[in-house]
């Protein structure tokens, strides 16, 4: 109990940090293991504080990532379930947190592979949820590459069978990601049968991603590390110069 207390603690610290946490914090949360998964769980999917000031609205972010680290497959529902939350407008911050739900979910790797489909596969998943389902399968398979021939394989028979147009289109989109172009006639052959929702994902972009080299960079960012992340896609401040304490532990 004293363990699940000071995991808790720890986990609550992240509402006070500033654009990243310190290592020392990162190090505390990390030790506390499964302990710290459901106070994480719980601080990743309060979407709403993405809304909020400054430092707390950084703290979804954060939990999300060290969620990524530890990789429980106990996120995997909550997560998606928060993805399709309607609440103000999409802002820098909940585009960046959007954009690493799949990846910290498909950082799970091969374990995740069964759960995913079953998402897939539940009437009570949205289109939307289903849509980030299907990214963290592409990512599982560049982080346990042992599963992306069945994966793949599944994905394209999916496609292929499947008339639930909204489905295909997140199926397309997950395929794009890893650069399938060996697919490409398949695909575009789906879209000539009406069978992909182009709203959802329209053909030109389809062609685009399936035949650019650089789509496939992309599915690799949930390879990135911890602090990587931060390198990357931020948070920044909005303005150079701006000062975000960070606390001392």
């Amino acid at each position: 109990m004293i363990l699940d207390l000071s995991a808790g603690e720890h986990v609550r610290r992240l509402r006070r940090v500033g654009l990243r946490p310190n290592e020392r914090l990162v190090d505390n949360i990390l030790r506390c293991g499964d302990a710290a998964v459901d106070p994480l769980i719980d601080l990743a999917t309060s979407v709403s504080l993405l809304y909020e000031e400054p430092p707390i609205a950084y703290a979804p972010i954060h939990a999300l990532r060290l969620l990524g680290e530890l990789r429980p497959l106990r996120m995997v529902a909550p997560l998606l379930k928060s993805v399709d939350v309607e609440l103000e407008e999409m802002i820098a911050l909940r585009e960046i947190w959007q954009h690493e739900v799949p990846h910290m979910i498909g950082r799970i790797g091969a374990a995740v592979v069964a759960t995913l489909w079953a998402c897939v596969d539940d009437p009570a998943y949205t289109p939307f949820e289903r849509d980030g389902a299907l990214l963290g399968l592409a990512y599982a398979t560049v982080i346990d590459e042992a599963v992306r021939e069945e994966v793949v394989a599944e994905l394209h028979r999916r496609l292929m069978q499947s008339e639930d147009r909204a489905l295909n289109a997140g199926i397309v989109r997950a395929m794009a990601y890893l650069g399938l172009a060996d697919r490409y006639g398949d695909i575009m052959a789906r879209y000539r049968a009406g069978a992909i929702d182009q709203k959802s994902m329209p053909a030109a972009t389809a062609r685009q991603m399936l035949l650019s080299p650089e789509t496939s960079r992309i599915a690799s960012y949930a390879k990135l590390s911890l602090w990587e992340r931060y390198d990357v896609f931020g948070p920044f401040p909005e303005q150079e110069g701006d000062d975000l304490d960070d606390i001392e532990e």
